[in-house]
């Protein structure tokens, strides 16, 4: 299999989401330490609002690096290419470079992966997901991995991946198959109604495998689009 990367961009963004936590640590500590030390001095509004600012900075900086983290520092684009090891060379997976984050285009059309990394009993019932080991009530205003609703996500990112195809190669026709890949060895999943493939990742290659909805993308118009975009291959 075929494997191309914008690694410039998961870089970037792995600093950010280092950097970010780091900070935040660093100005919630000094809250923390500027508040006690403000009890042994005489009260001094504007040290408080110093806490204040930094205690508020730092929360917010410390979320931002969390959020980065979660969604890059888990490098999903190297578990769902782990994942498919041993796909032949007529599979290619694109990791953030057509628009969509994960897009696999093989020998049967193209496919649009939304990685999740929860674990313990997933279910899809209703139209809602269900994640009883999620956080709950006020925590999930600052859950910064919650499960959301993944046939959203995923319905999205094949919009973007056809916006994407339709702006740079016009002349290539996309349907993609979007699937939920949840990541997570101990993940229990029961959505047999998700109108969206769902699959854990252990299942992931057999299933890409069988895949046979769609039809080919011309290949040279999709080396055309490669040589356009300058994407460059490794194969894994």
């Amino acid at each position: 299999m075929r494997v191309v990367t914008h690694q410039k961009l998961v870089n970037r963004n792995v600093k950010i989401g280092e950097y970010a936590s780091g900070a935040g640590l660093l100005l919630l500590i000094g809250a923390f330490g500027l508040n006690i030390y403000s009890l042994t001095q005489t009260p001094d509004p504007r040290t408080m609002t110093y806490v204040f600012l930094a205690f508020i900075v730092g929360f917010t900086c410390t979320n931002v690096g969390l959020y980065f983290r979660n969604r890059w520092g888990r490098r999903p684009d190297r578990g769902l290419a782990e994942a498919l090891k041993g796909l032949d060379e007529r599979f290619t997976l694109y990791n953030y470079r057509l628009g969509a984050a994960h897009v696999l285009i093989g020998p049967s059309g193209s496919m649009v992966f939304v990685p999740k990394y929860q674990g313990g009993a997933i279910a899809y019932a209703g139209g809602k997901w269900i994640n009883p080991g999620g956080p709950r009530g006020f925590a999930r205003f600052f859950a910064t991995d919650s499960l959301g609703n993944p046939t959203a996500e995923a319905g999205d990112e094949a919009e973007i991946f056809k916006r994407f195809i339709k702006k740079h190669a016009p002349e290539i026709n996309v349907e993609p198959q979007a699937v939920i890949v949840f990541m997570h060895p101990r993940a229990e999943i029961s959505a047999k109604d998700s109108p969206i493939p769902v699959v854990h990742v252990k299942q992931f290659k057999d299933y890409v495998r069988r895949f046979s909805k769609g039809s080919p993308l011309p290949a040279a118009a999709l080396a055309g689009l490669e040589e356009k975009l300058g994407l460059k291959r490794q194969d894994l």
